[in-house]
């Protein structure tokens, strides 16, 4: 039996809602493994975590909505793209609890704003969407505070979501399903050498980076950027996760150097396609008939069929590739950007 450790008891001590049916299938992705030449490679289905037709982000807003509700609050302000993942989820579920909704959506000049995708489902939900011009992509100024502060003003108490939920909170959605993942593992005794997962704000990587390294996982946690530049995410990440070590009291804490992190299949910025996403999304669809997304995991699966191609991998390595979901943004593209004719 595995001695229960201070962090496990602070973690389940937080205030949770739970919406997702956990565990995520761990599964085979044999015929996409033969299709590349390359090792043996499993799909940790979190695309299945079935709220609001799931994803990462359902693990993390189960803690931090938890912890709003706990702390009396009665709506939530959420930031992110205009197909945020994130403002899905959290719109459906602030729906199921009662809760008003507020996004803050923000795009570059040209980025459609039309109701399809995420921010279809957004408008379906019923909350109160918010578009505005952010450039460069993360720079909401004053915004998400301004629509805050409208809430207090009638009477409301919200309280306002990090950005892509990076916070100890969220972080705790990846340090728990760390554990949910060994356990699957161990019970059919495989032991990957690699975790593969998209970076986009960071912190499902920081959960899946202090969960490795605090259990003892037999993998390395590489992940691939899909906006920002390693330089940016070595700093940010080392400290969002020194911020979650203490906040669970972990012993130990990853540092720059701990951190495997790409940014070399960003293409020309965040949503934007690229011909190895286009080729990624395909290959998938056609050897598994598992749906990719074009912002993150397109581009992160991309990102390990280079691998393999590189021979950074070969036949002897097992990998996980982590699927963060995100394909109702497919929706949010042409046929032929996607390849489709």
């Amino acid at each position: 039996m595995v001695q229960e450790t201070e962090a496990d008891r602070r973690i389940q001590a937080l205030p949770r809602t739970r919406v997702a049916p956990l565990p995520t299938p761990l599964e085979e992705a044999s015929r996409l493994s033969e299709a590349l030449g390359g090792p043996r490679i499993l799909f940790k289905r979190d695309d299945l975590t079935g709220f609001a037709l799931g994803g990462n982000k359902v693990r993390k807003l189960e803690f931090i909505v938890g912890s709003a509700v706990a702390r009396g609050m009665d709506s939530l302000v959420v930031s992110g793209g205009l197909q945020s993942n994130m403002a899905r989820i959290a719109a459906a579920m602030g729906r199921r609890l009662g809760l008003e909704v507020v996004l803050v959506l923000g795009g570059e000049p040209g980025e459609s704003r039309k109701p399809v995708g995420n921010l279809l489902l957004d408008r379906l939900y019923g909350a109160s969407v918010q578009t505005i011009y952010t450039v460069p992509r993360w720079e909401f100024g004053t915004a998400v505070e301004d629509a805050a502060e409208e809430l207090r003003r009638r009477g409301r108490r919200p309280y306002v979501v990090p950005l892509g939920g990076s916070s100890p909170e969220g972080i705790a959605g990846y340090l728990e399903a760390t554990k949910e993942l060994a356990a699957q593992l161990a019970q059919r005794s495989i032991t990957p050498s690699r975790l593969y997962v998209p970076i986009g704000s960071g912190g499902t990587y920081t959960g899946l980076v202090l969960g490795a390294m605090n259990y003892r996982t037999s993998w390395q946690v590489t992940g691939v950027s899909v906006s920002r530049t390693r330089e940016y995410l070595l700093e940010h990440i080392a400290a969002a996760a020194a911020a979650a070590a203490d906040a669970f009291a972990f012993s130990k804490t990853p540092g720059s150097s701990d951190l495997c992190i790409e940014d070399s299949y960003v293409g020309p910025g965040y949503g934007s396609m690229t011909e190895g996403c286009r080729e990624a999304i395909s290959v998938v669809a056609r050897t598994e008939g598992v749906l990719l997304d074009p912002v993150y995991s397109g581009k992160a699966m991309y990102g390990l069929m280079d691998h393999i191609r590189r021979g950074l991998l070969g036949r002897q390595d097992t990998v996980v590739f982590l699927h963060t979901g995100g394909w109702p943004a497919l929706f949010a593209y042409e046929p032929a950007t996607l390849g489709v004719d």
